[in-house]
């Protein structure tokens, strides 16, 4: 039986959550194929969708976690210090996954996490010391500046409004980071494009908002949420026409239309679990979301054991040697390969699950 009340946990915030991981490993697995992979530089394929909707069920989470707390909560700098203390281990645990993939004189120090941290942290002052409507406002004029900016600000040796891939403004601040870059000369998780990527995580405070307010009605709240995301991919979609959706420049019609998207899956998967009670299918995302951040890391550190030469020889390598002896396709090989690789990245969460051990930042 469900509680309709908003307090009360929901359980398809679980299961986006786990479903969001469960696709991050997929096309994070190495053998990732078409639209597995991230658009090489304008459009929105399905791996461009899983980053920004972390972030969104990250924004929910500090929207419900922080509904009664504000300024002038007796407890807040017991709140801010574990604020500060999460933020900095979601950056620390960005810097030790980098690890993984490079070397230590090459330290990254940019990544997926360390712009989750970073999201998390603004958010967690903005719910804290603002209202919804100055949230709101803050998020607009968050897009609007960086749209302006990227259309009116050159970069050296370039035109105003340039947004070709490794040519543009966003890119050219990437030179000033120390370390190595992803990209090379760029990076996809750069310094400006932290500033939209803020903005996804407001897209799900507001998400979050609207749960709160749905005052028990949870049919009201799928319909308000729902409503909510057509808006916004809406908006994004004419946004995209001047300009275009770029996952790896966090583009203002990126951010609309993945949040827009997320918040209609949301509403779906809230009707499904916590409007009609449906369970089927949902375990294994609930198991992952149990233990996103940590599910996260362990598919890192398995996906470079499986990569790992030996005399010349990794596992994954004679996984394809043996599938291109057998004639089959690129497009079988590489499906089976990531649901071996999600069936291993699974175990240890199930473990952790069973134990009921739920790690927490």
């Amino acid at each position: 039986m469900t509680s309709n009340t908003p307090s009360s946990r929901l359980l398809s915030l679980d299961v986006f959550r786990g479903l969001t991981i469960i696709a991050m490993i997929v096309v994070n697995s190495p053998n990732t194929y078409g639209e597995l992979s991230h658009a090489h530089w304008v459009g929105i394929n399905f791996a461009d969708l899983v980053f920004p909707f972390f972030i969104l069920i990250v924004g929910v989470a500090i929207s419900l976690g922080f509904k009664n707390i504000d300024s002038s909560s007796p407890q807040l700098p017991d709140i801010l210090k574990k604020v500060w203390r999460r933020a900095l281990t979601l950056i620390g645990l960005g810097l030790v996954v980098n690890l993984f993939y490079t070397h230590f004189e090459q330290i990254r120090l940019l990544g997926v996490l360390q712009r989750i941290g970073i999201v998390y942290l603004v958010c967690c002052y903005l719910a804290i010391y603002c209202t919804t409507k100055t949230v709101v406002k803050v998020g607009v004029a968050i897009l609007l500046l960086y749209w302006l900016f990227i259309l009116l600000v050159p970069a050296p040796g370039l035109p105003n409004g340039h947004l070709v891939r490794g040519e543009n403004i966003i890119n050219w601040f990437d030179q000033f980071v120390p370390g190595m870059l992803w990209r090379g000369t760029w990076d996809p998780e750069g310094l400006l494009s932290t500033f939209p990527a803020v903005v996804t995580g407001i897209m799900g405070m507001l998400i979050g908002h609207i749960i709160v307010k749905g005052k028990g009605n949870l049919p009201i709240t799928v319909m308000n949420l729902f409503v909510f995301g057509f808006v916004t991919f809406s908006l994004g979609c004419i946004w995209s026409l001047g300009f275009p959706f770029i996952k790896q420049a966090w583009t203002s019609s990126f951010v609309l239309a993945t949040g827009g998207i997320g918040a209609m899956i949301l509403a779906s998967m809230m009707w499904y679990t916590d409007v009609k009670g449906f369970r089927s299918g949902t375990k294994v995302a609930t198991i992952f979301g149990a233990n996103a951040i940590t599910a996260y890391v362990l598919h890192v550190i398995i996906e470079k054991f499986l990569d790992w030469q030996v005399a010349g020889i990794s596992i994954h390598n004679s996984y394809i040697g043996l599938m291109s002896s057998m004639g089959v396709s690129d497009f079988f090989s590489a499906t089976v390969w990531v649901i071996l690789f999600l069936c291993v990245c699974f175990i240890p969460v199930y473990v952790l699950y069973r134990k009921q051990i739920f790690i927490k930042i």
